[in-house]
């Protein structure tokens, strides 16, 4: 009986030491490629990107705000370090809905270190996702040595190493294979319905909407796909269930998906005429570039094409050589000829106004916010590894025959690539871009000859070649893509301590600005993360329009609408002359900066007690930028209360958090109460726990009438967006739960 309990035990464990020896090598292997891509950062103490990119410029400096609020047990939905404040959580590129972020959060200060584990684990993410699903995957069903190439073609494609700098862009492309493998498993199994959500929900929470939408459009094809191939009746439950999948995996994303629709209408980006929504498309000179990235030259430093650095797509020149003999081996297959469509669409979208897609939907729905199209290059580089697999495995599948005129061919292809190197180089500029061009489609000559030997022995039957092709592509894309991007870590310090002791001496509430000519020498994100308030953003093109147009169009430090801005320093380069009548130096210790004084600067909160009543932002914004404005006297109010009195009031402040502030007033007539904070849905307010509408005021702040008396005024942020969004969630994982119980209940 003993033996007869423990025989099922012991083969279950068997089997799954056998699934983990079968498949978890590879992922192992994917590691160490990982590991060796990134050589710069952990042997000569690189960081990624060159230049510091959105990563260390913009989304840094959020992550870090966040972990700090953390830290004290806030969870910040706004950030008023930035512009008038910020609502953060609806920015899906700050991530804080992508659980891949999470880790760094319960770090203050988050460790550079963690940052760039964080950005190289997406590529990690990506190939072992490819690699399940090209071995698992009924469409595919490839070899371990195949399903590994594809892998790695994809993780260490162009689009991965441009990104390097956009996180949330990585993760989109990252998730977009599991997204697919969650497709066969719903598409088939009631019960795995919720395995084919979640990878679309955390593919949405990735937070870069744009690869997200392509993302999404690839996932959508492939699911009516595997409908269509059920036949009927099966595709007809097939497409139900896909369906249901789709709709769960978007309510599980709706805490981020809802406030960032609400957000869009409101942001930089929305406000760019539809003329101008140009720039940013895929060149058809960089098609050379898919067999070598080093033509065009690969890093901004490099590229030398006059339109905007885009990514190229390139999957290495070996898997673009495989890809050849996959393509052409496996024609009679209707998959193939999905993936040809899928990539021939991604190319011909990616050419924006060059090519013939884009302009028929750049007047759609996202598309028109969305007109970056280069980026939908990544569906390129996914199908090109993807045939790039399935070359690998056409070589034991295929006749002899076909792999030597293979091999032979590519052989002769290489040799002429040699020799017209030089011709085809002339194009590049005379000079170290023409060396590295010709160097690029040399290597690539090389790698012909090395991937047709290795391909050749390989179909002999030559077991012990097999890791050949793998680690000669491994090989490739580490030598042409391991220092594109890496630069040596700046010094982590205060780069002016003195001047920062001098700001924290002043216990008061304001904001610091920094001239445009001081931004070099002291940029305000350095200024946000050492905790001050600066009417700076990062640069994001998401940023709230309505307040960054008024902080452009202030003409002068000494303008009326600069002193509502709350700004008491100003930083200044090494000396510069005071900016007006009132602004003088306070601190001139430190030799590359100075520190000037506004001595008109409003307080960050006031009372006024007349109001000029106005119908939209434009009347407002035309009024507090003329010169005979006096914000301390009185206040443009959008569709708000009109107070035409005189008083004297005071206000202390007894609690300003991310989300939250109270003050208690002290007014001897009716007043508006303004908080030079930006005016954003989801904030409320009461008065002696009374609510009370928020006006807009002074186009883009926040008012509030405040009757005679004293009373204690509340503002919270509960944005209804994120309320709704989270109980949708709650909702998609209820119901995922249910239909998982349900289904292996049924089983």
């Amino acid at each position: 009986m003993i033996i007869g309990d423990e025989t099922p035990t012991l083969a279950r464990w068997g089997g799954i030491l056998r699934a983990v020896r079968r498949d978890g090598m590879p992922a192992l292997f994917l590691i160490g490629a990982t590991a060796l891509f990134f050589w710069p950062l952990w042997i000569a103490g690189y960081r990624f990107p060159k230049g510091g990119g959105d990563l260390w410029g913009q989304l840094y400096p959020v992550w870090s705000f966040v972990a700090e609020e953390l830290r004290r047990g806030v969870l910040p939905l706004w950030n008023p370090r930035m512009l008038g404040g910020d609502p953060i959580f609806s920015e899906g590129q700050y991530g804080l809905f992508n659980p891949l972020n999470w880790p760094l959060f319960l770090a203050s200060p988050i460790p550079p270190g963690w940052v760039l584990l964080r950005g190289a684990f997406s590529l990690w993410l990506a190939g072992v996702g490819m690699y399940g699903y090209l071995r698992r995957s009924p469409t595919w069903r490839l070899g371990r040595t195949a399903a590994l190439t594809g892998a790695l073609a994809y993780m260490f494609s162009d689009p991965f190493v441009v990104h390097l700098g956009h996180p949330q862009f990585n993760d989109a492309m990252a998730w977009l294979p599991w997204a697919l493998a969650g497709v066969d498993q719903a598409a088939r199994r009631t019960r795995r319905i919720p395995l084919g959500a979640l990878p679309i929900a955390l593919l949405l929470l990735s937070g870069h909407g744009q690869a997200a939408l392509y993302g999404m459009l690839a996932v959508g094809l492939y699911a009516f796909g595997q409908a269509a191939a059920g036949g009927w009746p099966r595709g007809f439950y097939r497409m139900g269930r896909l369906a249901l999948a789709g709709l769960l995996g978007i309510a599980l994303a709706a805490p981020s998906l809802l406030p960032g629709l609400e957000r869009l209408p409101l942001t930089d980006r929305a406000g760019v005429p539809l003329e101008q929504r140009r720039g940013y498309e895929f060149p058809p000179e960089m098609f050379i570039d898919f067999l070598s990235p080093l033509f065009h030259g690969r890093g901004a430093d490099q590229f030398w094409l006059p339109t905007d650095r885009v990514e190229s797509g390139y999957v290495g020149s070996v898997t673009l050589y495989l890809a050849l003999l996959g393509l052409l081996g496996t024609l009679r297959f209707r998959r193939t000829w999905a993936l040809i469509g899928l990539g021939t669409l991604a190319l011909l979208f990616s050419l924006g106004y060059q090519g013939p897609l884009y302009p028929a939907l750049a007047r759609l729905p996202l598309f028109s916010e969305t007109w970056k199209t280069a980026r939908a290059i990544y569906l390129v580089s996914f199908a090109l590894a993807i045939a790039g697999a399935m070359g690998v495995e056409q070589l034991r599948r295929s006749r002899p025959r076909t792999i030597t005129l293979w091999a032979l061919g590519l052989s002769l292809g290489g040799l002429l690539l040699w020799g017209i190197a030089p011709r085809w180089a002339v194009e590049a500029p005379e000079g170290p871009a023409r060396a590295r061009a010709v160097t690029g489609l040399r290597f690539a000559a090389f790698l012909a000859w090395g991937t047709a030997l290795s391909g050749w022995a390989t179909s002999q039957g030559r077991t012990w070649l097999r890791p050949a092709l793998p680690l000669l592509l491994t090989a490739e894309l580490v030598a042409l893509g391991a220092t594109a991007e890496a630069e040596p870590s700046p010094p982590h310090r205060d780069p002016h301590p003195q001047a920062l002791r001098f700001l924290r001496a002043d216990p008061g509430w304001f904001r610091v600005d920094v001239d445009p000519a001081a931004r070099d020498l002291w940029p305000p994100i350095a200024l946000q993360m050492a905790g001050f308030e600066v009417p700076q953003g990062t640069g994001n093109p998401m940023e709230l329009r309505e307040f960054n147009i008024l902080r452009w169009w202030i003409p002068s430090a000494t303008h009326p609408a600069y002193r509502m801005l709350g700004v008491k320093y100003i930083v200044v380069p090494k000396g510069a002359p005071p900016g007006g009548e009132g602004i003088w130096p306070v601190f001139v210790d430190d030799p590359a900066i100075d520190i000037h004084l506004h001595t008109g600067a409003l307080p960050r909160v006031w009372l006024v007690y007349r109001t000029e009543v106005v119908g939209h932002y434009g009347e407002a914004l035309k009024r507090v930028l003329d010169e005979n404005f006096r914000p301390e006297e009185i206040a443009i109010v959008q569709n708000g209360p009109r107070l035409n009195g005189e008083g004297r009031g005071r206000i202390e402040v007894a609690r300003y958090s991310p989300n939250e502030v109270i003050l208690d007033v002290e007014t001897d007539a009716p007043a508006l109460l303004v908080l030079s904070d930006t005016f954003y849905p989801g904030w409320q307010a009461t008065v002696d726990g009374l609510r009370v509408p928020i006006y807009r005021t002074n186009a883009v702040f926040r008012g509030v009438e405040v009757p005679p008396g004293h009373h204690r005024v509340t503002l919270r942020f509960r944005p209804g967006s994120l309320r709704i969004g989270l109980g949708m969630a709650m909702a998609g994982g209820l119901m995922g739960l249910v239909l998982g119980i349900a289904g292996k209940r049924r089983r």
